[in-house]
């Protein structure tokens, strides 16, 4: 009896450790599937955004720097489009610009985004980004940006390392915690989320107006520099002129008393 109560419980342990091992092995057939379904749906988006840029832009198309720049262009895109109809449309717009880049009166911004056309597609965000000032920043100027406009000064170095260009802006103003974190070691989730923004705004709107109009500064100020020389040129001449003209005053004073004092003189004698 007691042999046989062994048995059952031996029988009985080995088919529970036979189940789990065929749950177990269920369940990693389940994830690998899973997993092989992700990896070649990711795979066949990829693909489907090279073979989109091929197509917008040939040129480019074997340059692996634009080809991620497209793709945070293509992000950018579809995270305006709520709708998912592959335009942006004006109330898209709106909304994006309250929401998520918290501007209060984006009519102004309307107008830069979308000129005359009211639905803005892929392509059209792609192109409008090939033409814009920024896409052609150097490495300096895009320092600079960082310095005065976003206020990060502490990831020059990083920036400068990289050697960012303007064509590469795409890609800061999508998350990215690889380039973030991993390459620009932008550890501060406060900074991260300021240069996405900051760049975000940049990509769709241009270079900030600091930057555009900085030259005209520089006018201004060589203008102001020659306006302040020239005004103390003229105070100096016209000092000089009082100073002369008191002396020949004087001088005619004294010549005057002395011709008095001689007209004196002769009519004592």
């Amino acid at each position: 009896m007691r042999t046989l109560l062994v048995h059952i419980a031996s029988t009985h342990q080995w088919s529970s450790t036979h189940k789990l091992k065929t749950l177990w092995i269920f369940c990693l057939c389940l994830v690998g599937k899973s997993w092989t379904e992700r990896s070649t749906s990711d795979n066949h988006i990829v693909e489907n955004g090279v073979s989109d840029f091929c197509r917008i832009d040939e040129k480019l198309c074997n340059d692996e720097n634009e080809v991620l720049s497209y793709e945070a262009i293509r992000s950018i895109h579809k995270q305006m489009d709520d709708d998912a109809n592959g335009n942006v449309d004006v109330s898209e717009t709106d909304g994006f610009l309250r929401e998520d880049l918290n501007y209060h009166d984006p009519k102004a911004k309307h107008n830069t985004f979308h000129g005359d056309d009211q639905f803005i597609s892929v392509e059209d965000l792609w192109k409008a980004w090939k033409g814009s000032e920024v896409y052609n920043w150097t490495l300096d100027e895009v320092v600079e940006w960082l310095i005065t406009y976003v206020e990060l000064p502490q990831y020059v170095e990083a920036f400068r390392k990289m050697n960012f260009n303007g064509s590469v802006m795409p890609r800061l103003a999508v998350k990215n915690t690889s380039l973030t974190l991993s390459i620009l070691k932008i550890l501060d989730r406060s900074h991260v989320q300021k240069l996405q923004l900051k760049s975000l705004d940049t990509v769709l709107f241009g270079a900030p107006l600091m930057n555009r109009h900085s030259h005209l500064k520089d006018f201004m100020l060589v203008v102001s520099i020659v306006i302040g020389m020239g005004g103390c040129w003229f105070a100096f001449i016209q000092n000089r002129y009082s100073k002369d003209h008191m002396k020949k005053m004087m001088k005619d004073l004294d010549g005057l008393q002395r011709a008095e004092q001689s007209l004196h003189d002769l009519q004592q004698k």
